[in-house]
């Protein structure tokens, strides 16, 4: 993905949108997906986790729950 299309995803979202990308391991990739989804802060996040998980990773839907932006790489997938 170039800066250019980036920037034309990004233009779609309101401006307080927070934008997150996979975390752990090392290196970098292409960017092969750009997708919107519903993302809770995770309070006891190791050093390995992301600071952020997906809503249906918790079993209580009364977690304080936003929407994001969520960058994915090529490898994305094997983390």
């Amino acid at each position: 993905m170039t800066a250019e299309e980036l920037i034309e995803h990004l233009k779609l979202l309101p401006p307080e949108t927070p934008v997150l990308v996979e975390g752990y391991e090392t290196g970098f990739d292409d960017i092969v997906e750009f997708t919107s989804e519903q993302v809770v802060r995770y309070r006891h996040a190791q050093e390995w986790d992301g600071e952020y998980q997906p809503l249906d990773r918790f079993s209580s839907q009364e977690t304080a729950a936003m929407q994001a932006a969520v960058i994915r790489g090529r490898n994305g997938n094997r983390r």
